[in-house]
């Protein structure tokens, strides 16, 4: 494992492949929708500012758990309540001014999370605070973790990145300190909302483009023609194949930097915490999902993307050419 000055984090398994320029890098992010301490205002009130997309009204109507990085990660956190807005113009949020019941002291250091349950597990639903992007996270560590318990001859490495709820800010980093790898190919891994069309328990999404762009093709395909190598072996294996265009991706960065970028995603219930009701709730995902998604990316790593993007043009190519030869006598005919 190694870092960046910016807090992105690079995971390597090496089994000893010598497939070099065939290196698999997927990637997720690190950060949620969030609050950051601004200023203090009086004991146990203080001003915090939104980072990230949130339903506005929502937010204003959720109460809130206070933290700080400088006391321990086991910390409870402090219970908060939003009483009132700051406007700040030209920002896209007012700041809250949040008051806590504990009268925690707030500096550098003190944010805040929306106060909904961090973790719940009932059959295959998956429910949490901070999903998106941490169940994609989990899904790279644990591709990581088959390939090194099956003690795969593989090569693949996960890019855990920071910001990028605020614009991708962290990968862009990534990519202007020369952190990533240009001789690798790419696969950004989401959570990304189920109102861009897709369903829960349908499999995994081989994610073509989002809001912004489209991402490479050939990766796609190979994508695509593994999915469907799984789903031959195993009928209960299922995926899905969608634009996902309600949200914009790490994956958009990439391709703009010229990497070799393909993209997966996890249909994803209360986007950022959005729910049908008055307040903010947990997102949740299908953890059926989850599993096949890992399964996916374990089979990729150990196949390569350079043997599925071929199969894919071959099918492609045999497709077309016997559409041709089906229906050239009636085309050609005067």
């Amino acid at each position: 494992m190694s870092s960046d000055p910016h807090g992105n984090l690079f995971l390597l398994y090496d089994g000893g492949s010598q497939k070099q320029g065939d290196l698999l890098v997927m990637t997720a992010h690190l950060d949620h929708p969030g609050l950051i301490w601004q200023e203090t205002l009086a004991p146990g009130r203080s001003l915090f500012q939104i980072l990230g997309g949130v339903d506005l009204s929502q937010a204003l109507e959720s109460d809130v758990k206070i933290y700080d990085l400088h006391r321990p990660a086991t910390q409870r956190g402090w219970r908060g309540k939003i009483i009132d807005t700051t406007p700040i113009k030209g920002a896209r949020y007012p700041l809250p001014e949040i008051e806590s019941t504990s009268n925690c002291r707030g500096g550098p250091g003190t944010f805040a999370m929306w106060d909904v349950p961090p973790f719940i597990s009932r059959g295959n639903r998956l429910s949490g605070r901070a999903l998106d992007d941490l169940a994609g996270a989990s899904v790279g560590l644990s591709v990581l973790d088959q390939l090194h318990r099956q003690r795969s001859s593989a090569r693949a490495s996960l890019l855990l990145t920071r910001a990028e709820e605020v614009g991708f800010v962290g990968m862009l980093a990534a990519i202007e300190s020369k952190f990533t790898r240009r001789r690798a190919f790419y696969i950004n891994i989401e959570c990304s909302s189920v109102k861009a069309g897709a369903t829960q328990g349908a499999g995994p999404i081989v994610r073509v483009g989002d809001r912004i762009w489209i991402f490479d093709p050939q990766i796609s395909g190979g994508l695509t023609a593994l999915a469907d190598d799984l789903r031959a072996a195993d009928a209960s294996f299922n995926y899905q194949r969608k634009l996902m265009d309600s949200g914009a991706c790490e994956a958009t960065a990439l391709m703009q930097a010229g990497y070799r970028t393909g993209a997966v995603a996890l249909a994803l219930g209360n986007y950022h915490n959005s729910s049908p009701g008055k307040k903010l709730a947990a997102e949740n995902i299908d953890l059926r999902d989850a599993q096949r998604l890992v399964q996916l990316l374990t089979h990729l790593a150990q196949q390569g993307i350079g043997p599925a993007t071929e199969q894919s043009g071959s099918k492609l190519d045999l497709m077309l050419t016997s559409r041709l030869q089906k229906y050239r006598t009636k085309l050609d005919r005067p």
